[in-house]
């Protein structure tokens, strides 16, 4: 079927449209504590004044979603504890990495064969990557969040002040997506955070990087598979994939301590295979050339492994900044790679 050239080489211990309108209708979300409505905050008002003004939004359309949506607190405490950020790693991997999710992925390749090949041509992104994205994300597709996404994206915009500004602009995004293709406000459902279909885009990345793959005339991440693979290989291109290039490589740390300021430091690589090995950090199979950054994760209670990551690695970062997510999809690529046709 696919190659069977594992390019992103772990060896690990084993986040069109259609014609607008300005008609979109409105369904009060459930599951909320009842409380000051969003209508009657001032910064909420002054929000639908600038969709309005800016985008010739529905102003009474606003103002009935905003007078019926209250803040939903579990959004708040779901995103102070997000597993990406609180769990280690080896607890972490096991929600992921196991032989039921490998199975499923195989199947999906199998089935999707034609659809991953085209946009391996078309995009230049390894078609393993983006089946282990999908089964991260939503377990290929059958996980995709069942919350109403406008209370969703309105309770971080105005309740949660560390990430505020983005949530207004991902709410601004999911506005003018919902306008656009006709979705009914407040029945559009998806993670807590506001993300998207099986492929977990935010509104904006779903306006900027969704593509209708299947050429159907619509854009449709909630079901078509073609649409979902089109997408994600468009999104990885987008931020820098390279073809048929590694994500990691194992290493060994002669001295954790003297390298402990450089261990999961920043998004993008730091030093050529050289320069690290003056630091007692050595890579324990066979590396390619460039400069890598250094990734620690613990594999047990005890110990913690360390890895060489190339841009591969922080390209999958970029889709959720998250080094234990980006290791969980590059392990899982490698088993569905490994298993595919088996």
């Amino acid at each position: 079927m696919f190659t069977r050239v594992l390019a992103i080489s772990l060896a690990i211990g084993l986040y069109g449209c259609s014609t607008m309108s300005n008609h979109v209708e409105a369904q009060p979300a459930p599951e909320v504590v009842k409380s000051v409505p969003y209508s009657e905050l001032p910064e909420v008002q002054k929000f639908i004044s600038k969709m309005v003004s800016q985008h010739n939004y529905d102003r009474q359309l606003l103002v009935s979603m905003f007078s019926n949506t209250y803040k939903r607190e579990q959004v708040i405490t779901k995103s102070d504890n997000q597993p990406e950020v609180i769990t280690p790693y080896h607890e972490y991997r096991a929600n992921f990495i196991d032989p039921y999710r490998v199975q499923q992925g195989v199947k999906f390749a199998q089935r999707n064969k034609a659809w991953l090949e085209q946009a391996e041509r078309d995009y230049g992104v390894d078609w393993q990557v983006i089946v282990a994205l999908l089964g991260v994300e939503t377990a290929y597709g059958k996980v995709t969040g069942n919350r109403d996404v406008f209370t969703s994206l309105t309770t971080l915009s105005f309740d949660y002040p560390r990430r505020g500004a983005y949530f207004q602009s991902e709410l601004e995004a999911y506005l003018l997506l919902a306008r656009n293709q006709g979705w009914t406000l407040g029945a559009t459902k998806g993670s807590y955070s506001g993300a998207l279909g099986m492929v977990q885009f935010m509104p904006s990345n779903h306006m900027k990087l969704a593509v209708d793959y299947d050429q159907d005339g619509r854009i449709d991440l909630w079901n078509s598979e073609a649409d979902a693979i089109g997408s994600i290989a468009n999104y990885l291109r987008h931020h820098g994939w390279q073809y048929q290039q590694r994500a990691a490589i194992p290493a060994r740390v002669d001295q954790p301590e003297q390298v402990s300021e450089l261990v999961n430091k920043g998004r993008a690589p730091l030093y050529s295979m050289n320069e690290w090995s003056t630091k007692g950090v050595w890579a324990t199979t066979d590396y390619a050339a460039g400069k890598t950054g250094l990734i620690g994760l613990r594999e047990s209670e005890e110990m913690v492994d360390y890895w060489l990551a190339y841009e591969n690695f922080f390209t999958i970062m970029d889709y959720n900044p998250s080094r234990r997510y980006a290791m969980s999809v590059l392990e899982l690529a490698n088993r569905i790679a490994q298993h595919e046709g088996g």
